[in-house]
């Protein structure tokens, strides 16, 4: 990975840090999804040989590892939970998924009694670090959180950080970086009213920057492919993979827009409108994700 496309998607992007150490729990347990497409893991495999070390990836390859060496694994997603995620909707599917590979640990871990005792040893770890997040969530103002943080993200927009993805491609990343950060939390614990109205917040800071970015009012409609054009720039295809890992997730039917606007490889979904604007295509994407 060039180092600055590393800046732009491994080091700007909060996002990615808290989605990697969730990822990773994933396919180290018996909850492993296997990934949409090799775009998504080509992405994942640069961010682990950034985030644990291309000399250890060399050793033995990552779906094998947890099979051979699980108290291996085990340390290092006790580590990457220590100084990578920061979060606490990361720190809970981690949670969820040690709990998922605790629960059958007897069949994982070929009856490994060290093993058994280290994922319980972690997942206690991890069930002090959410229950610490929450209190400090619980004592704080959410709602001037998650407009701090809402108004960061966008900024970093407008000062063009998100310039190597698409239009749309935009969009997702910095929903992404909502979701996964303050401003997701914000939602979680905040009342309804609270919620409702950062959700209402970024979609209008949406709306005006996808307008914004194609030079067009935010009725001016356009044909999709204009809102899934990546600009010409050494980190394109990079930055492609970034967003389809990023919203490997995403499923066509349910969230169509977002991912048409991830998947770029896989085609467009029937979903997805031909002809919209930036109102229409940012108020689709904030609903598909926060709603």
């Amino acid at each position: 990975m060039s180092s600055a496309s590393a800046s732009i998607q491994t080091r700007a992007l909060e996002c990615v840090a808290e989605k990697f150490v969730v990822d990773f729990a994933k396919i180290s347990g018996v909850t492993r999804e296997p990934w949409r497409s090799q775009q998504s893991k080509a992405f994942y495999r640069r961010l682990t040989g950034e985030f644990i070390g291309h000399s250890q990836l060399q050793k033995s390859s990552m779906d094998e590892m947890f099979v051979e060496a699980p108290e291996v694994t085990l340390a290092m997603l006790g580590q990457l939970c220590q100084r990578v995620a920061k979060k606490h909707r990361a720190m809970v599917k981690v949670y969820e998924s040690v709990s998922a590979m605790a629960a059958v640990s007897s069949r994982v871990a070929q009856g490994s009694v060290e093993t058994r005792q280290q994922l319980v040893q972690v997942q206690q770890q991890l069930a002090q670090r959410v229950g610490k997040l929450e209190m400090q969530l619980n004592g704080t103002d959410l709602m001037h959180l998650g407009i701090v943080h809402c108004e960061q993200v966008f900024a970093r927009w407008q000062a063009g950080n998100y310039f190597s993805f698409s239009p749309a491609g935009r969009c997702y990343v910095a929903l992404q970086e909502l979701y996964w950060g303050a401003f997701g939390d914000a939602i979680r614990f905040g009342t309804a009213a609270q919620a409702n109205g950062l959700i209402e917040q970024a979609r209008a800071l949406a709306i005006s920057h996808l307008a914004h970015d194609v030079n067009a009012s935010a009725r001016t409609r356009h044909y999709y492919y204009e809102w899934l054009i990546f600009p010409s720039t050494p980190a394109m295809m990079e930055s492609k993979e970034a967003l389809a890992w990023l919203g490997n997730d995403c499923d066509s039917e349910h969230q169509p827009v977002s991912f048409s606007t991830t998947q770029t490889h896989q085609g467009v979904s029937l979903g997805m409108p031909r002809i919209c604007s930036a109102m229409r295509l940012g108020s689709a994407m904030v609903d598909e994700i926060f709603i």
